[in-house]
């Protein structure tokens, strides 16, 4: 059996996730992704969270959908607007030391790519700075690995 070894800072700035995601002016880096299933707000409902964070900047983006439970992957476009428990239904937000940005507007374009690789590409988006109440530019998009957590 063979051992892998490796120094911490090797691993420290790596991470198997691609944002190009700019919100009010800032790139969002994020150094850990996960992912797991949570309460649906409806029993034909599954549900399930990925929180995507920057440990050391303190940074967290949220993206929750909610799907029918006879869907078998996350493939899919999630609406973020209303909706009823047969819909894909999407809420994001990016939450920071300073403030915490609710992403909203038309929807979210999810592909599961298989082994817990997930895109998310994210449609007429609107976004808000919640402290200041004012609407700012968001762009871009997320791609890559992440870890399933069982609860």
């Amino acid at each position: 059996m063979g051992f892998l070894t490796s120094c911490s800072s090797d691993s420290d700035n790596r991470t198997d996730l691609y944002s190009s995601i700019v919100i009010d002016g800032f790139s969002f880096e994020p150094t850990k992704g996960v992912y797991f299933s949570q309460k649906a707000s409806f029993d034909s409902q599954k549900s399930v969270r990925f929180l995507v964070t920057n440990e050391k900047k303190s940074e967290n983006l949220y993206i929750d959908l909610s799907f029918p439970s006879t869907q078998k992957n996350l493939t899919g476009i999630y609406s973020f607007g209303p909706g009823s428990a047969n819909e894909l239904l999407g809420f994001c937000e990016l939450v920071t030391p300073k403030t915490r940005y609710y992403i909203g507007g038309n929807s979210i374009k999810v592909t599961d790519l298989g082994n817990n690789n997930f895109k998310f590409e994210f449609m007429g988006t609107q976004v808000l700075d919640v402290v200041k109440n004012y609407q700012v530019n968001f762009a871009g998009g997320l791609e890559g690995k992440f870890e399933l957590q069982v609860k």
